[in-house]
């Protein structure tokens, strides 16, 4: 039972209720943490909550995060301390759980002392330090919540206000720094005038607020404000930022006014010109001669055209789907729209049945990406030959408009008619040959055939598996000449799909590969020649022969044709590289293996064997050899010594 203090025994229904809870809290003190708490709050000293907390400190994993904060924020310090003692040496972590309190407790303390200074609850207005940059498109401003750039200030401040119309820019936001608070407050008048419906800002960085403000025209401004002579405190040119965005304004000279500037002295804003002129004036603007006095502008229809690009992503004949990219004009200062029409040729629109030109679509000028969407499977209208794109605004519209032939994105009809290849190379693993391309039945949208390699009669052997295009001819069959290749690993056919610029038909033409070999690719294997016999040289003369050859044939000779018999200048023990020294005949399979070299046969210089080769037709002659020496009966010239 706990000791209860002197306060408590005066107070029964106090006594009976702390008793409760801490009943309570002893009984569970996992699941009732809520009652322990609601204890806590009961206990009027530091020795009454060490006494609830006593059946727990054997077990502060049991305590929750809850009650440890609640002992730091009761400043109960001796009973805190004695409890994170303990938590080192069970290895419990309440290190949360203290830190989270203790940075209550001070936020307390510090906003205490900060209401010594009498001032302290009127915020103090000051004009933030800010740097800014441009490109051709945008003005960058980051603001620091400080008075000087490179001074301290707040991390964050509340009440964050930013407008923006027209060329006015203006924030305002509640700070605290040093003890003091402050209203942050920035009020801009820009040279020109922005677009605020794409302008934005965000406060992600500490410290500071990111603004971006789209220019209404893209150019390059001489200054940031509008009058030459005004000056704000800690405002500084971004030199990080703009030496970055240099490049984008690269050769683009700074104009030198606006409707800004001109409004100031009552006069508008010539932009083809960059001058200032009196309303009467505007007929001298190029293109601009209506006086928008409202805007204080030289007003006219567009006088640039914008480009386009598409390409189809519908697949189906006579339909079209996908984004109709718009490659803004030049200088569309004047643009407010791009419309985009179906067109009956490069420059006029094609009208409906009801008489309604045919507007695709609209991308405002002011948007980032310009495009206009096409939904899938969209019908061609009847007599569009053309994409149009028209600059537009309050005005009216560029009378030349930048155009795109339709190119109707459409797979081949028919995969090709069949696929020939005979193996003509004899190497084991390899091929070479003619491949013949049967044409497709139906030719309609096809350019050309591609040939791949393939794993199956249906299917691509992998990634590299393209070996050529072939063009079509119109009617024809048409060819390629594969030079000696390897087979790729797995490839066991060859592929033919008929193509466009669009894509292939899924379905391809095959052939089985059939490598053919030459015979007796390795040594002493059955389609080998067995052996080769000489006679003795019947001819006295030196460097000729007359001698019988006999060839002993291969076991197995299906894969060849005949036997070619050579002079040779070494033995084929010895290699067959540069071996040959002539050919002398061919036994063909079935003939005769014997034949004679008839008196004053001349023997090559070099000569020191007879070499004997198998054959296929069309493969050509084996790699290994076999061979027999050969003795020059000189009897003649050694009569003569």
């Amino acid at each position: 039972m706990p000791r209860v203090s002197p306060y408590l025994a005066r107070c029964p229904r106090r006594v009976l209720l702390w008793l409760t809870l801490w009943a309570a809290a002893l009984a569970d003190p996992v699941k009732d943490s809520a009652a322990l708490l609601q204890a806590l709050d009961s206990a009027l000293s530091q020795d009454e909550a060490t006494a609830l907390l006593a059946p727990h400190m054997d077990n502060l994993q049991s305590l929750g995060q809850q009650v440890m904060e609640k002992v730091v924020l009761r400043q109960w310090w001796d009973l805190a301390r004695d409890i994170v003692a303990k938590s080192h040496k069970q290895q419990v972590d309440l290190s949360f759980a203290v830190r989270s309190a203790v940075r209550s407790l001070k936020e307390e303390a510090d906003e205490l002392l900060r209401t010594l200074n009498p001032k302290y609850g009127l915020a103090q207005q000051v004009t933030p330090a800010f740097q800014w940059a441009q490109n051709d498109t945008s003005i960058f401003l980051t603001i620091k919540y400080t008075v000087r750039w490179n001074a301290p200030g707040a991390l964050e401040v509340t009440e964050p206000s930013v407008n923006m119309s027209g060329n006015f820019f203006n924030f305002s936001g509640l700070g605290k720094h040093s003890n003091n608070k402050y209203r942050y407050f920035l009020s801009l008048d820009l040279f020109d005038n922005i677009n605020a419906d794409v302008s934005t800002w965000s406060s992600a960085s500490v410290g500071r607020l990111s603004v971006t403000l789209r220019k209404r025209w893209a150019r390059k401004w001489p200054r940031l404000l509008w009058e030459k002579k005004a000056k704000i405190a800690n405002m500084h040119v971004w030199m990080e930022m703009q030496e970055k965005l240099d490049s984008t304004l690269g050769g683009m000279s700074s104009v030198s006014n606006s409707p800004i500037t001109c409004g100031a002295t009552n006069k508008l804003y010539c932009i083809g010109t960059d001058t200032c002129k009196k309303s009467a004036n505007c007929s001298q603007c190029p293109g601009k001669t209506e006086p928008d006095l409202e805007a204080f502008l030289c007003a006219g229809k567009p006088s640039e055209k914008a480009s386009l690009g598409f390409q189809d992503t519908d697949m189906d004949e006579h339909q079209l789907g996908g984004e109709i990219k718009i490659t803004r004009a030049r200088h569309d200062f004047d643009v407010d729209t791009y419309s985009v029409f179906w067109g009956k040729d490069d420059r006029n629109k094609l009208e409906m049945t009801d008489g309604k030109e045919a507007l695709v679509g609209e991308a405002l000028s002011s948007s980032l990406d310009l495009q206009v969407r096409l939904p899938q499977s969209t019908l061609i209208p009847d007599g569009a030959t053309h994409l149009l794109v028209f600059s537009q605004n309050g005005y009216g519209e560029y009378s030349d408009p930048g155009s795109l032939v339709l190119k109707d994105a459409a797979l081949p009809k028919a995969k090709p008619g069949g696929l020939v290849f005979d193996d003509e190379d004899g190497e084991k693993g390899a091929v070479r040959g003619r491949v013949t391309v049967l044409r497709a039945e139906n030719e309609h949208k096809i350019s050309e055939y591609s040939l791949h390699w393939g794993r199956s009669s249906t299917r691509r052997s992998s990634s590299s598996s393209f070996i050529s295009d072939v063009r079509k001819e119109e009617g024809k069959d048409v060819s390629h000449w594969i030079s000696h290749q390897k087979i790729p690993e797995g490839a066991t056919h060859l592929l033919a799909f008929s193509k466009n610029e669009f894509g292939e038909h899924p379905a391809p033409a095959s052939v089985k590969i059939v490598d053919k070999t030459k015979p007796c690719l390795e040594k002493g294997a059955d389609d080998c020649p067995s052996g080769v016999q000489v006679s003795v040289d019947s001819d006295p003369d030196p460097q000729q022969l007359q001698v019988k050859v006999a060839i002993t044939p291969a076991k197995a000779e299906s894969s060849i044709d005949a036997y070619a018999l050579f002079w040779g200048k070494q033995s084929c023990d010895s290699g067959v590289e540069n071996a040959k020294n002539g050919h002398i005949r061919d036994f063909k399979v079935g003939e005769s293996m014997e034949a004679d070299l008839p008196v004053d046969t001349l023997v090559p210089d070099g000569s020191t064997h007879l070499l004997v080769f198998a054959r296929k037709d069309g493969l050509g002659e084996s790699d290994f050899c076999v061979s027999v020496p050969i003795e020059d009966n000189r009897e003649a010239e050694k009569k003569e010594l």
